[in-house]
């Protein structure tokens, strides 16, 4: 796996990460995963975990975010999807919103689509914890 050449607006991803979403776009049925997945490779820039810089949302990552037009913030934390509970904050992966945000940066204002077709925006205002900043290569 090679890493593509990174710039300020390279979206990083781990390589624990790709493995893991590359393992989830295999299965059967997968098909919306794996266009995903194509499409954040096209763009990524994929390093070691070690090598992940610490304003980046990897999986499992707890971050603050505005939502366009919300008065609050949102905590969330981009989990794979068998783990997600939105109620709970737990944003799967495959959802416009976590497809959005996986690999972004601390600061970034980020958009997706939402159901009915509008454009959301999402500002990155704090990553709370990031597995990877906290030595946990393996989660």
């Amino acid at each position: 796996m090679t890493a593509t050449n990174p710039t300020a607006t390279t979206l990083y991803l781990t390589e624990l990460d790709v493995t893991r979403l590359e393992r989830m776009a295999s299965r059967p049925g997968a098909g919306q995963m794996a266009d995903m997945l194509d499409a954040l490779l096209a763009r990524a820039a994929i390093v070691a975990p070690q090598e992940i810089p610490t304003d980046v949302v990897t999986m499992n990552s707890r971050l603050v975010c505005a939502l366009q037009g919300d008065p609050a913030p949102r905590q969330w934390t981009l989990v794979y999807p068998d783990e997600a509970d939105f109620d709970a904050g737990r944003l799967s992966v495959l959802s416009p919103v976590g497809q959005a945000l996986l690999g972004a940066r601390a600061g970034q204002t980020v958009s997706y689509r939402m159901p009915d077709g509008r454009e959301q925006h999402v500002t990155i205002t704090g990553i709370t914890f990031q597995p990877e900043a906290s030595g946990q290569y393996t989660l």
